[in-house]
């Protein structure tokens, strides 16, 4: 039957078995190599390391297999494989495996080679006349899907197979990030294989891959660029714990181990003890850029020139620095790039080379002790956390509760008064619209090059100080600003389009300009309600969350914050667990979160409780646009099946 339909079966499973055999023969040379033998013990310890990489990653999941191939139009250069005119033909996999003579065997998904493996289309079919997906099951090569991108209406010999990519995107979630190499689509790899230096903000719909493309971007740049980027590094920036681990083992699956993945908080330096919590419009205030002028500005203020003339006695004279001619060394001093703290060496400088002149003697300055007084005192060595305390309104010192906000006030101070301590080659902002402007600011100083990828959706802005215009976010970023490009993605492969279409009722109430996304699956289940008051709704979402995972292992809940301990209660009743995270699950656990907490994050089932308290935040309003927003995070983290369980009527947004 196999062969019936696949005719090609047979010779592409001895393809695989021959990339198998080379791969092992790649390990077994790399195991021969002796790096005692290197010229010096530097080179050793290079040789020993790269060697140790190398097999990493040919041992790996994955590894020696491929998921496409490619046929190119003939070649005129002709050799003892392809034969003069005969086409060429690349298979594509995860790694780069080549034969005992060197040559490819499969093409790593990163080569310029593969990427028409992404792009062809049959209206730019970049050079390719062939293009073959295959769909593997326990190792074993089963079936493929062509295109004959030539002719783009002949029948390939799998017509009527599901297409393996479709397959890919609906299959099960096992609670973390897979990556996606053999499903990328064609406006995803323009956005991988971008230039590296610029910034990059990629605007994208629920289920379009922001995440998945970022992570492979960030791969991408240490294939293309992997001198450059293991010298100066890559960092990626998640929103919290829950989602970086979600999406832990990507870059290590991709073959990438080197990449620091964390919060912005984390990044933060000096580290404060955070005890408060502040309001959503003080959180707002502390994050706008008006604070970063504000820190500023007070370091600066700090520097003061003093009021009288400076009296320096060298020798038997006396040189006199009056107060308005320090007042302009002061001032010069004030106007350059490097940290505040950094500038009163150029302070010292300018004094040196002054009383130097004046008195016309090389040692003068080991005899200006007024002079190095008065600079002292004018230009003090500033305290990152006392300049910010100074800032900020409320109690002083010790009396101080320090917030997550203040944390971030506390590392721009620090990066102005001293530098930003770790920088790195390349950086990836993931829920970028989430971010304040300080925190934007805080991040920014990472990458002084400029080279950063950030990955959100206004749409989904839902924290207090976050951003709406993505306009504003390159201006935020560094403190003379940068400039960079957007690129939208506006294909959905996560959430089915009967849930979608009703999510996207939500966007004219979110109060940003967001452009609908549309999905790829068109099949599914609309959205199920449970309206009632009896039971209690903690019990009956208990109900819909047993009966949802039956049929989906990974089922989520998200509900308002006063509902989690009754749900959890009423979860216990039917023998399930509430759980704060969605990594390594047990199988009795299920993920219950807030709706802002639950961004970045997939599950096959959602249950989404009590949607009309979700959409006016509590209030005795019909909606809010903070609200519609979490209302549409909620909803879209669904991959198959979303359940309402609520005690109110159904919002008529939602309802028609």
């Amino acid at each position: 039957m196999d062969t019936e339909l696949f005719p090609d079966l047979d010779a592409e499973r001895a393809r695989l078995a021959l990339a198998r055999r080379s791969r092992d023969s790649m390990i077994e040379r790399l195991e021969a190599v002796d790096p005692s033998g290197a010229a010096d013990e530097i080179t050793s310890e290079y040789v020993e390391v790269t060697v140790a990489d190398a097999l990493d990653t040919l041992r790996s999941p994955g590894a020696g297999d491929f998921f496409g191939r490619i046929d190119g139009e003939p070649s005129l250069r002709g050799d003892a494989t392809t034969g003069a005119g005969a086409a060429e033909c690349w298979y594509v996999g995860r790694r780069h495996i080549e034969d005992d003579q060197h040559d490819p065997v499969v093409v790593d998904w990163r080569a310029p080679i593969a990427a028409p493996f992404y792009r062809a289309t049959a209206v730019d079919p970049l050079g390719v006349t062939f293009r073959r997906r295959f769909t593997l099951a326990d190792g074993d090569l089963v079936a493929y899907l062509d295109e004959q991108l030539d002719d783009p209406d002949a029948g390939g010999a799998a017509a009527g197979i599901p297409d393996p990519v479709l397959a890919e995107i609906g299959a099960e979630r096992s609670g973390e990030m897979r990556e996606i190499v053999a499903t990328i689509q064609g406006e995803q790899d323009v956005v991988i294989r971008a230039d590296i230096d610029q910034v990059l903000i990629v605007q994208g719909g629920p289920g379009t891959g922001k995440t998945a493309v970022a992570l492979h971007r960030a791969a991408y740049l240490l294939f293309e660029h992997r001198a450059r980027l293991a010298r100066d590094g890559v960092l990626v920036v998640g929103p919290n714990h829950a989602f970086l681990d979600y999406i832990s083992n990507v870059l290590p699956s991709l073959g990438e181990r080197t990449v620091r993945q964390t919060t912005a908080h984390e990044l933060c330096i000096p580290r404060i003890d955070v005890t408060g919590v502040d309001e959503p419009d003080i959180a707002r205030w502390k994050g706008s850029a008006g604070r970063l002028a504000e820190l500023e500005r007070a370091a600066l203020d700090a520097i003061r020139a003093p009021v009288d003339d400076i009296v320096v006695p060298i020798g038997v004279r006396n040189y006199v620095i009056t107060a308005s001619e320090f007042a302009e060394w002061v001032a010069t001093a004030k106007s350059g790039n490097v940290p505040v703290n950094e500038r009163k060496a150029r302070l010292t400088a300018i004094a040196q080379r002054e009383i130097q002149r004046r008195s016309g003697k090389d040692d003068a300055w080991s005899s200006s002790g007024p002079l190095k007084s008065a600079i002292t005192k004018a230009w003090p060595n500033q305290k990152p956390v006392k300049l910010v305390d100074g800032v900020l309104p409320g109690p002083k010192g010790k009396k101080r509760a320090w917030t997550a906000a203040d944390q971030l006030l506390v590392d721009e101070a620090n990066s102005l008064l001293n530098g930003s301590p770790f920088t790195y080659g390349h950086v990836v902002v993931d829920e970028a619209q989430d971010h304040s402007d300080v925190a934007l600011r805080v991040i920014g100083r990472r990458s002084p090059a400029g080279s950063m990828t950030l990955v959100g959706d206004v749409a989904q802005s839902t924290t207090p100080a976050g951003q709406e215009r993505w306009a504003d976010v390159f201006a935020h970023l560094s403190p003379t600003g940068a400039s960079g490009v957007v690129a939208d993605l506006t294909i959905g492969y996560r959430v089915p389009d009967p849930v979608l279409r009703v999510a996207n009722r939500l966007l004219p109430l979110t109060g940003v300009d967001a452009t609908q996304s549309r999905s790829v699956r068109l099949n599914g289940e609309a959205p199920s309600w449970d309206v009632g008051s009896s039971p209690t709704v903690a019990e009956r979402t208990a109900t819909v969350t047993r009966e949802t995972k039956r049929m989906h292992k990974l089922t989520g809940v998200v509900a308002p914050a006063e509902l989690h301990e009754s749900i959890a209660e009423a979860l216990a009743d039917v023998g399930l667990i509430a759980a704060d995270h969605v990594h390594e699950l047990e199988p009795a656990e299920v993920p219950l979160f807030e709706p802002h907490a639950v961004k970045g994050l997939e599950f096959d089932g959602v249950v989404v409780v009590r949607p009309h308290e979700i959409l006016n935040e509590g209030l005795d309003v019909s909606h809010t646009p903070r609200g519609a927003r979490l209302l549409y995070v909620a909803m879209t983290r669904a991959v198959q099946r979303l359940a309402f369980v609520t005690d109110a009527e159904i919002p008529a947004v939602m309802s028609n």
